[in-house]
């Protein structure tokens, strides 16, 4: 790890100008989103067929190279010189345990680790991935599993010396995708976790409330305490930012009708138990979702792929992504597990660096077993 740091600086603060205001997804629902959006993408197409409509469909995803056009210009507060740089008074990682000897795992027969980021931007180059989660598919023990990799967490970032020491840069995971889009961000992965990934999805978040209300809303059951955490069907206050404008849907117990944005209300829900129950809910919406999905007429999918794919880019080619759609009958069937983290409760610090929070891991070659041990086994 990084050697021990003299100051506690960060570069330009007092000159760069504010970022413009956005809406942000809490982190707790970024995970669902990317989830959903991934696999409703995939099923849809997949549902259509690989015709004529099919391949005009998969043109519509960004397929590049992951490379930032030369003409384009960032918005306002969402460049690589927007991220801060933290540099700390000592080493966080000094008595730490490294990871370089740990063997870097990749692609298996039996599995497949794919890297989706998501995009909480007015673009898909906006300067942070704010959700950076690995999907693996496991053949042999049908499941797909999502783990998070929290954005927040402290890693170093390969070349980049930004101090000179000849040293990696300690910095949040979520700033390499700035600095260098998703090719640092695969080196980033490989070294800090020993995962060598190479296959992307890219997904702009705003699509999740279009997505579903494309396919006509969800019909789900819900506890009268749930009810009351989702807003009333045609306003826009809500329970999580404490409006007092917000009007309960209801506080009964019952099947409800939830359009996009109640259903976005819905997987946030956060304060009425305890981690367990929020995954739950989550899965609950997505399996509702990906069940539409596969029973939706063709004129609901390519409505509802007209607006999802255009935010979606990758560098898989089209016969990659064709390798996947040709497996979704299968696909549907494998068990979906969405609640492992890294880092994981207990396994880490918090940090503030010049008023930014960070998660150090207590013991980094740990969770990188761990880690490992919950993709592999």
């Amino acid at each position: 790890m990084k050697s021990t740091k003299q100051t506690a600086s960060r570069s330009k603060s007092n000159t760069r100008r504010a970022p413009a205001k956005r809406h942000r997804y809490p982190k707790a629902v970024r995970r669902v989103v990317v989830a959903c959006v991934t696999m409703l993408s995939i099923v849809a197409v997949g549902c259509i067929g690989i015709g004529g409509y099919g391949w005009y469909l998969l043109n519509k995803i960004d397929t590049g190279t992951g490379d930032i056009p030369s003409d384009f210009s960032y918005p306002e507060g969402e460049g690589p010189e927007s991220i801060p740089d933290y540099v700390f008074e000592t080493d966080p990682y000094e008595n730490a345990t490294s990871v370089a000897d740990i063997p870097v795992m990749g692609d298996t027969k039996d599995v497949t680790n794919i890297l989706l980021i998501g995009i909480d931007g007015r673009t898909n180059y906006s300067a942070r991935s704010d959700s950076n989660m690995i999907v693996s598919i496991n053949k042999k023990n049908k499941t797909i599993k999502f783990v998070s990799l929290l954005r927040d967490t402290c890693i170093t970032i390969p070349g980049r010396d930004k101090d000179g020491d000849g040293k990696d840069d300690y910095n949040k995971l979520n700033a390499a995708y700035a600095f260098g889009q998703e090719k640092l961000l695969f080196k980033t992965i490989e070294q800090n976790f020993r995962l060598k990934i190479d296959k992307y999805i890219g997904i702009n978040f705003v699509v999740f409330p279009i997505a579903v209300d494309k396919l006509g809303g969800i019909e789900i059951e819900l506890t009268g305490p749930e009810a009351t955490q989702i807003p009333k069907k045609g306003t826009t206050a809500t329970v999580e930012t404490g409006d007092p404008n917000f009007v309960p849907m209801s506080n009964k117990p019952g099947v409800y009708q939830l359009d996009g944005f109640q259903t976005l209300q819905y997987v946030r829900i956060r304060h009425l138990d305890s981690d367990f129950g929020r995954v739950q809910r989550q899965q609950k919406a997505m399996k509702i979702l990906l069940d539409k999905a596969r029973r939706a007429d063709i004129f609901t999918l390519t409505g509802m792929l007209d607006d999802l794919l255009p935010q979606v880019k990758t560098n898989m080619g089209r016969g990659d992504i064709l390798k996947y759609v040709m497996d979704v009958a299968s696909y549907l069937s494998y068990d979906i597990m969405t609640d492992y983290r890294v880092p994981q409760n207990g396994a880490y610090r918090n940090e503030t660096i010049n008023g930014g929070a960070m998660l150090v891991l207590k013991d980094p070659k740990q969770s990188v077993t761990d880690l490992h041990t919950y993709l592999y086994a």
